[in-house]
């Protein structure tokens, strides 16, 4: 773990040593830390925490359309070959979204292979997508993946004109990417809404704890905007921040983010910034006796829904990677139909963002195993009818 505190307003230096980042972490808590909570809201931490509480109330409700409203308006072909590569055990959305697209290809006639790598690592990643070249598929999909570490593979899937489907991605459409779908276009949106949660909820300044995931270049910068919305809108509050391994998720990553809030009692919210880091981090708390402050996340898991409706997780902003299965389907029916332009316009127009927390009342029915409540309750029906079935 390595702890950082910043403020927008009196930014300490950055830390060379481990001794020096230890030494501002015990100041903050002694009388000469200078914590926010030792001063007032300034006038545009008042501005900024009221527009906050202000736009809370817009990301309660379900959005009711998909956002895509173009028929594809071609005959869509059949027989085509679709391979996914996973991003790891720990990446649950991309299994949700697999087994979405799995439900999806049926109503095209399609086929789809499933490689998951046994770690989101660059040389693992690599040889998938090399197994997916071989595979001599018609398109192939990829989640949370950054594309400098697979550079290779995809020349090579551009030189046999296969076009590459991105999700949760940080590259943008183009190049070697056909499309991204769900990149940090829209996962920014999430962010600042569950930044504004946290400000509307904390009420005043005060100190934030953010929890990173290195390896994942999407998740630490939609983690960036989370931040910047904290620091324009709350001028006045601290942040802290701490990173987890991938190695740690489900075995020791609740204990890690544990200790980070205890080592940080003047901590008022913690935002975890991938849900699922968090699955054993409430088990954690309570197993050592420590009360956790306020806590919030992006990209719910389906195990967390239960802590939200329990309020012990206080909000998190939901990705429906079901519906995204059956988005990228509709992408790549798009591209199939000579219409990558269309799937480039229409595939990127998304729900507005939904946050769930007990307070605002619409947390779902917890699922069961790996799969997820409907944010837009009858998508699959919706993108059944573009397709012309």
């Amino acid at each position: 773990m390595k702890p950082t505190r910043t403020r927008r307003t009196a930014r300490r230096a950055a830390a060379t040593t481990a001794g020096t980042v230890l030494s501002l972490l015990l100041a903050a808590c002694g009388a000469d830390g200078g914590t926010s909570d030792d001063k007032p809201a300034t006038a545009a931490d008042i501005e900024g925490i009221k527009t906050a509480k202000a736009k809370v109330r817009s990301y309660a409700e379900a959005p009711t359309s998909i956002g895509i409203t173009q028929p594809i308006g071609k005959p869509i072909p059949s027989d085509k070959k679709i391979v996914m590569i996973g991003a790891g055990p720990g990446g649950i959305g991309t299994i949700i979204a697999h087994d979405a697209m799995a439900e999806a290809v049926k109503e095209l006639g399609w086929e789809l292979k499933f490689i998951q790598p046994k770690e989101p690592t660059p040389q693992l990643l690599q040889q998938a997508l090399e197994q997916a070249i071989r595979l001599d598929p018609d398109a192939v999909v990829i989640s949370a993946t950054n594309k400098d570490p697979i550079l290779d593979q995809l020349a090579k899937l551009k030189a046999k004109n296969i076009p590459v489907v991105s999700n949760n991605g940080p590259d943008p459409s183009g190049g070697p990417i056909t499309i991204q779908i769900s990149g940090l276009d829209a996962l920014s949106e999430l962010a600042v809404a569950i930044a504004d949660k946290t400000l509307a909820d904390m009420g005043e300044p005060g100190t934030i704890g953010i929890v990173g995931l290195p390896g994942y270049r999407i998740v630490q910068e939609y983690i960036g905007v989370y931040k910047e919305e904290i620091e324009t809108k709350c001028p006045s509050c601290e942040i802290v921040e701490t990173t987890i391994s991938v190695a740690s998720l489900g075995t020791t990553a609740g204990t890690d983010m544990t200790n980070f809030t205890r080592a940080n009692p003047d901590m008022k919210a913690l935002f975890v910034g991938y849900d699922a880091m968090g699955t054993n981090l409430f088990s954690a708390a309570q197993a050592a006796g420590a009360k956790l402050p306020r806590t919030y996340s992006l990209g719910t898991a389906p195990a967390s829904i239960p802590a939200l409706a329990s309020g012990g997780l206080t909000a998190s902003a939901p990705l429906d990677q079901g519906e995204m299965g059956w988005r990228t389907v509709d992408a790549l029916a798009r591209i199939f139909t000579g219409q990558t332009e269309g799937a480039l316009e229409h595939d990127v127009k998304y729900t507005h963002p939904v946050i769930w927390s007990s307070d605002l009342n619409n947390v779902p029915a917890a699922p069961i195993g790996n799969t997820f409540p409907n944010l837009v309750k009858d998508y699959p029906a919706q993108y059944k009818k573009l397709w012309g079935k």
